[in-house]
């Protein structure tokens, strides 16, 4: 018997390597909403997850954008929260 691969998605590989990153800088409460089926949504999907401190979360958010960027070559569209 043949396995079929699933067709992968550009915004599926983004979501999986953003989730890597969260994980390489020990994020917790991960969660992936898949907002595919919603129509007009802004994005395919919202990841979401929980750090102990600013510094974490700033980390967090550095380890995303160099994950994804490394393996795609994109940057983000917009980023939010780098104030606080």
């Amino acid at each position: 018997m043949v396995k079929r691969q699933k067709n992968i998605t550009e915004s599926q590989v983004i979501s999986e390597l953003a989730i890597k990153g969260i994980q390489d800088k020990k994020g917790f409460d991960i969660v992936c909403l898949d907002l595919r089926k919603i129509p007009n949504a802004v994005s395919d999907f919202f990841v979401i997850c929980h750090g102990n401190s600013t510094t974490q979360v700033g980390a967090i958010a550095d380890s995303v954008d160099d994950e994804v960027k490394k393996a795609t070559g994109l940057n983000p569209w917009r980023k939010e929260g780098f104030a606080n």
